[in-house]
């Protein structure tokens, strides 16, 4: 590949090199589309104490990536799911999660988020457009070309730029300054925080289980992982709206109070909230922002990842529908590349392109955001739709709660006709093809139980 100067020109410019940009650069190189990724930190795969969860949509567009292997060495035999009460009580157990992997050819994974962005950066093979300390302060976009300014005076221009940057993205003020003449933020505002952790294994829990307790003012989530490793989150409703200008900080004093609010809970037989919080390896508090982009491009500049929709982990679905934008847009641009033989692409067609794009993602990642709200707001015990989903919860049964994934995951973007990925992704798309053809002879109790 061509050495980049100060000047050079490439296919897409990516603003952001977490997991969403890094799995963009993955693609774009195994297909031969120039770009240059700029990330303003000094290093990839900071280690930051975060985890991360991936589900069969996602390690699909991972195996096509060619890494799915090395991260299912991290994966466990799923063993169960409980649902329990602010007082211990068990509402309801399932381990319809085992048949994921059955069904679809791939399962879940939990691992620190670290590890997964060091596997997604160490996958391209050619490291040169990877740049670090690379601050973007402009971006200027025109009808012949966009041009990138960095904070150490150097530029780039190209066809796209793709905003991998994360909620603050400089990339999608742009884009709300141009097409809406003010940044309206698409609601990013925080009406909850997280306590994310890692805490060693626990004698009594073993690997592969999942455990999440509904309390008012704060609910749990525990996942475990190889050896047993536990992956936690603490919820709490603030009573108030943190406005995403404010970018409040927590400090240690806040998570030791949601510490001691919730050390008795019980989250499995025998074992108390406390030992896990002991065992903890990091915590770190943060607030939850939810929102979805008013517009999800403009000109040549188009949004992916946290930068375009930001949803509680509730759902698991925050990293997932980060690889799937990539994939679309990677979709929509190789159809554009195969009609155009000229280098720089008219902004008509740009257009074009990045309208498709946003049709492709609008809907899914809406319906990823609302759902993943549903469930922090469920599990927090707020307003009345909490006692009818709890009433469901104790009565749904294994299928249905299969059923209610499949359908989900049926409806996934990976990468079309794609040179890599094996029998596994032959069989997910076969699955998912046969799923949304039944989809609609559902029993209506289970399509009920969707829609809450």
């Amino acid at each position: 590949m061509a050495r980049l100067s100060s000047t050079e020109h490439v296919c897409v410019a990516i603003v952001g090199g977490g997991i969403a940009g890094l799995s963009l650069a993955r693609m774009l190189e195994q297909v031969g589309i120039s770009y240059a990724l700029w990330e303003a930190k000094q290093e990839f795969a900071p280690n930051l104490g975060a985890s991360v969860g991936l589900g069969p949509q996602g390690l699909r567009i991972l195996d096509q990536l060619g890494v799915v292997e090395q991260l299912e060495v991290h994966e466990v035999e799923h063993h169960s799911w409980e649902h329990r009460d602010a007082n211990g009580n068990l509402h309801a157990t399932f381990t319809s999660w085992s048949q994921l992997r059955p069904t679809l050819g791939y399962s879940g994974i939990f691992l620190e988020r670290q590890r997964l962005e060091q596997i997604l950066y160490d996958s391209v093979k050619d490291k040169f457009p990877l740049r670090t300390s690379k601050r973007v302060i402009s971006i200027k976009d025109s009808e012949h070309a966009a041009t990138l300014v960095a904070s150490d005076g150097t530029s780039l221009t190209c066809e796209f730029v793709a905003g991998a940057d994360g909620v603050r993205s400089l990339v999608r003020r742009e884009i709300e300054r141009k097409s809406l003449g003010s940044a309206s933020h698409g609601g990013f505002d925080a009406k909850f925080a997280c306590v994310y952790g890692i805490s060693d294994p626990h004698p009594a829990i073993g690997p592969g289980r999942h455990f999440t307790v509904y309390r008012p003012d704060a609910s749990l989530l525990v996942f475990t992982g190889m050896d047993g490793v536990a992956y936690w989150f603490l919820f709490e409703e603030l009573k108030r709206t943190i406005q995403y200008n404010a970018r409040e900080r927590f400090s240690q004093v806040d998570i030791d109070r949601l510490f001691a609010q919730t050390a008795d809970t019980l989250v499995t037989d025998g074992v108390r909230w406390a030992e896990i919080i002991q065992r903890r390896r990091v915590a770190i508090m943060a607030a939850l922002e939810e929102g979805i982009a008013d517009t999800m491009f403009h000109g040549r500049m188009l949004l992916l990842g946290d930068s375009a929709h930001k949803m509680t982990p509730h759902s698991g679905m925050g990293a997932n529908q980060a690889l799937e934008s990539a994939a679309a847009f990677v979709n929509v641009l190789r159809s554009l590349l195969a009609q155009t033989h000229t280098r720089h692409i008219p902004a008509s067609k740009i257009r074009s392109c990045l309208a498709a794009y946003e049709r492709r993602r609008k809907l899914r990642v809406t319906e990823a955001t609302e759902i993943a709200s549903m469930k922090c707001r469920m599990e927090l015990k707020i307003g009345p739709d909490s006692d009818v989903f709890w009433q469901r919860l104790g009565k749904m049964s294994d299928e249905q709660s299969l059923g209610l994934m499949l359908r989900s995951f049926s409806g996934a973007e990976y990468l079309e006709k794609w040179p890599c990925g094996g029998a596994r992704v032959a069989q997910y798309c076969a699955a998912a093809d046969a799923i949304r053809r039944n989809a609609a002879s559902a029993p209506v109790e289970v399509q009920a139980a969707a829609r809450l």
